[in-house]
């Protein structure tokens, strides 16, 4: 991670502890304060509404009381939740038996703020499919790495890494990755131009994107013969740049992309194999979507225990 992030991260960190000290410190005067402006919205909602009934005003006193409180305190939760401490319901097996269903997990929110993880890391992330759900899995392939599968045994660099069984399931099967760094050239070639069947079939941007969402990792049956190259070597997806608009137009043009890699990637597993919809289906994790590391299991109680 670079200096220069790190020490971002580390201003903002300090500004946002020293807010929630002052509040801690100063609560007394900050609560009374906060009860002061309530009544004078209070009041002033009564006088614009020209609310007469002292019962009335009494029960809109208590509702915006109430109101205040809960939001208020919903507010703390969530900014300690994103950037503190995370608190995580993992509902799915794929991590079976090291995490199993209805498991609440706390997530070190910080610690990738100031580096990147590190291999064996269970990771929180954003998945690069949908953009909008929460995975819990495994880090096990690092920014500059060949990953491959043989006989269920996970390789990097021509070493098994770990005793864990593999499947050879998903687009990596038995082929062997290279997992993007930053500053690498990704090359996305397509085999011919599409941009005529699209129009045939009446299909725009936003159906390609819809149906690739539909179908993550068949991107075969979506714009034939796609291929993703990283410094000339064939690869796994990398969906952050397959979901742009400007790189799909392109594409369907029958266009080669070529870009240069502004982030590091990770290959992400589960560690129930045959039962994990991970990076072998979908490609790599980037840097940013890691949101933060599962450490402890807090629930159910007769499984309390840090994870490994």
């Amino acid at each position: 991670m670079e200096t220069k992030q790190i020490i971002i991260n580390g201003v903002f960190y300090i500004i946002l502890t020293t807010l929630f000290a002052i509040l801690w410190i100063k609560e007394k005067k900050v609560v009374g304060q906060i009860k002061i402006y309530r009544e004078n919205f209070a009041n002033w909602i009564i006088k614009k509404l020209n609310i007469k009934s002292k019962r009335t005003q009494k029960v809109l006193k208590k509702s915006i009381n109430f109101t205040e409180s809960i939001g208020s305190a919903l507010i703390l939760v969530l900014i300690i939740q994103k950037f503190y401490l995370g608190n995580f319901l993992v509902p799915t097996g794929s991590m079976i038996p090291t995490i199993v269903p209805k498991d609440r997990l706390f997530g070190n929110m910080v610690i990738y703020k100031f580096k990147e993880p590190d291999r064996e890391d269970i990771i929180v992330f954003k998945e690069p499919v949908e953009n909008k759900v929460l995975y819990t899995k495994r880090l096990m392939g690092l920014p500059g790495e060949t990953v491959e599968i043989e006989g269920e045994k996970l390789i990097i660099n021509g070493k098994q890494i770990t005793d864990r069984r593999y499947s050879n399931l998903g687009e990596l099967g038995y082929n062997q990755w290279v997992v993007p760094k930053k500053g690498d050239t990704l090359t996305i070639k397509p085999n011919g131009n599409y941009i005529e069947l699209a129009k045939e079939q009446n299909i725009d941007i936003k159906k390609i994107q819809e149906n690739l969402l539909a179908q993550p990792g068949a991107l075969s049956q979506i714009l034939p013969d796609v291929t993703f190259y990283i410094n000339g070597k064939k690869t796994g997806m990398v969906l952050d740049y397959i979901h742009d608009k400007d790189v799909l137009e392109k594409l369907l043009k029958g266009e080669t992309i070529e870009t240069t890699i502004t982030e590091d990637y990770f290959l992400a597993l589960g560690d129930n194999t045959d039962g994990s919809y991970d990076g072998r289906m979908w490609g790599f994790v980037a840097l940013h979507r890691i949101e933060g590391k599962a450490f402890v299991r807090f629930w159910p109680l007769n499984r309390i225990g840090l994870l490994k």
